[in-house]
């Protein structure tokens, strides 16, 4: 009696991871269209308001959801400290750091540091191009991330419960 509830427990144990990394794909895309809504919002501060970096950051952070919004806000306090560093370089600090916990793939936050590194020095127009390039990018990751998530949840799901029913057999 005791091994068929322990047996029960795993399998539905296993179930559950896999059906943890199957709603990991929802929330990447969904995080992937908010940070696409984040560069229009972005986009649009810069070319029809004029507004500085900082400026522009705080007005869109207080729209943004999470891990964003953070972001966004702290970044704009770091420009605004003045201590010396790059706008990539705080940039990317503030990707190490605010966006850790999301649940972006190492690829997204790679582009998303690209952007960065090309939006602190360039003139408007120049930026405003990077970030029409980056538009470009995020479309793509959006787009390759939704047509791959139904297989990507089966296989996630599949694996989990093939993975349960091993470590019963192993045990049992």
């Amino acid at each position: 009696m005791l091994k068929v509830a322990g047996a029960c427990l795993i399998m539905i144990s296993a179930a559950g991871i896999g059906a943890s990394f199957s709603a990991d794909l929802k929330k990447r895309c969904r995080e992937l269209r908010v940070l696409k809504q984040l560069v229009y919002m972005l986009r649009g501060e810069i070319k029809y308001t004029k507004s500085p970096l900082p400026e522009a950051f705080y007005h869109i952070s207080v729209r943004l959801p999470r891990p964003f919004g953070p972001f966004l806000a702290g970044t704009a306090e770091a420009l605004g400290k003045a201590d010396g560093r790059t706008f990539g370089d705080i940039w990317r600090e503030q990707i190490e750091a605010s966006l850790s916990d999301s649940h972006l793939n190492r690829t997204d936050k790679s582009q998303l540091e690209t952007l960065g590194e090309v939006l602190g020095y360039l003139d408007l127009e120049m930026q405003l191009s990077a970030i029409d390039l980056y538009l470009e990018q995020l479309e793509i990751s959006i787009r390759e991330a939704e047509s791959s998530i139904g297989a990507k949840q089966k296989l996630y799901q599949s694996l989990g419960i093939a993975g349960g029913i091993f470590l019963v057999i192993l045990l049992i």
